[in-house]
């Protein structure tokens, strides 16, 4: 079976698949495990920042090697794009399992390493399927809940993984003056239970199901790679590059705000290993408690594309003055750095829920991977290693500070081009977009698809 082209795709499995009119118990209950894997994954990415001051000390690195390790460990998370196209092929059912023991595992091993290398090289490889299971958990939300919830469902994602950050902190104030940085990691195995959770308890998504019996995911290895490319076909071109583009914007200030300013407390503001790790939980908090439940209401309220170019605008401004307000003050920069927080997870809700949405279910999982952990993730890697490189000369604070414009950026390119989503159900806003890319007017030619 061949990789239909846009114009000879038929009519969509998933146009057959009914909407969940509202929340089952089943639902609520596979909320709880993608809470829960959303959990530990934040908790385990929190560690490197967390530990950043200690690791750079232990293996005497200046800030550009500093910027170079996490340039390594985050072309992980592109590297994933590999492991979450999978899930367009074998579904996501079993693939989100592969991604939590994967990160689990190697997270774990981190606390083996024996230099600088290796530490690299697990982290390299934990990045790989931290960044895939939550694209999945994110996609799963997206296909199993109702359009209602899909706001909702995505931000309290975001929102626990702001949880997952606080706790990660939380316990390296205890952990840091008792211990060392090997135990944090240690601690990263816990998720391994969860492998067993989503096995015995979680179903195949209904949409990808209704494909799966169609025939549309049996495809030979050949077919999967050419499909690879259906992203970037006319029908879908547009959003696909838009998705990618606010995604880099974004990433120039959310990539290097915690981990360059852990170190940046700790040298400039002479902050301890507690102080910080209290501004940086209390920031999460507020993020957890306001952030998040905000980003689903004005997601609903406002719509995707203003609420969108706020969070970016505001994400702008505020990482520019947590760097470059001196003020040694754990109250101020706390104040501060929950403003930051509060606006990245706004803004990393909506990309993320414009990623979801904006592809049809035959290739939700492979559309998300180019964006989104692929070429969406261009600056989360550069960023880390020039702020490095700028700060040996001019300084941490002035280097994250130039790197602001690129929320601004972002802000315009979606109130100039993202569409408005709100209040629609997947298989609608594919069939608009379609519409939209192809020159057909509404209602000419209804070939919907999620």
């Amino acid at each position: 079976m061949g990789v239909p082209g846009p114009s000879d795709r038929p009519v969509a499995a998933s146009d057959r698949v009914t909407e969940a009119a509202q929340m089952s118990p089943y639902l609520w209950a596979l909320l709880g495990m993608l809470v829960s894997a959303t959990v530990f994954d934040a908790f385990n990415v929190a560690i490197l920042s967390t530990v950043a001051p200690q690791i750079q000390q232990l293996y005497n690195l200046n800030h550009t090697q500093w910027g170079l390790v996490n340039l390594v460990i985050r072309i992980g998370a592109v590297v994933s794009f590999f492991v979450l196209a999978l899930a367009d092929r074998f579904g996501r059912r079993p693939i989100i399992t592969l991604t939590i023991f994967g990160y689990a595992l190697f997270t774990g091993l981190t606390a083996y390493a024996v230099d600088v290398y290796s530490f690299t090289l697990w982290q390299f490889c934990a990045r790989i399927f931290l960044a895939a299971e939550f694209a999945l958990a994110l996609i799963i939300i997206g296909e199993e809940y109702p359009t209602r919830f899909r706001s909702f469902g995505v931000s309290l994602l975001a929102g626990m993984g702001a949880f997952g950050t606080i706790l990660s902190f939380l316990t390296a104030r205890w952990v840091l003056a008792h211990y060392d940085w090997r135990t944090m990691y240690l601690l990263g195995l816990v998720p391994v239970v969860l492998v067993v959770l989503v096995r015995l308890g979680m179903r195949e998504t209904r949409r990808f199901e209704q494909l799966r019996n169609d025939g549309h995911s049996n495809r030979s290895w050949r077919e999967q790679l050419a499909a690879f490319k259906v992203p970037f076909q006319r029908r879908y071109r547009t959003r696909s590059l838009l998705v990618t583009l606010i995604w880099n914007c974004n990433h120039m200030v959310t990539s290097p705000a915690v981990t360059f300013w852990t170190i940046h407390a700790a040298r400039n503001l002479h902050f301890s290993a507690q102080d910080y790790t209290v501004v940086v939980a209390g920031a999460y908090i507020v993020g957890f408690l306001v952030g998040a439940p905000l980003a689903g209401f004005f997601m609903n309220r406002l719509g995707r594309r203003l609420s969108c170019a706020l969070y970016y605008f505001g994400a702008a401004g505020f990482i520019f003055a947590l760097f470059m307000v001196p003020i040694p003050s754990v109250a101020v920069q706390t104040l501060l750095m929950s403003a930051c927080i509060v606006c990245f997870l706004g803004a990393n809700s909506v990309t993320s829920t414009y990623a979801t949405e904006l592809f049809p279910t035959e290739i939700r999982a492979t559309g998300y991977s180019w964006t989104t952990n692929l070429f969406g993730r261009v600056t989360e890697i550069v960023t880390p290693l020039l702020i490095g490189m700028l700060a040996d000369r001019i300084g941490i604070p002035l280097s994250v500070g130039i790197m602001a414009i690129g929320p601004v950026i972002g802000a315009l390119l979606v109130l100039r081009y993202a569409p408005e989503t709100r209040g629609k159900t997947l298989e609608q806003i594919a069939q608009e977009l379609d519409q939209a890319a192809l020159g057909q007017s509404p209602g000419s030619h209804r070939k919907a698809r999620s």
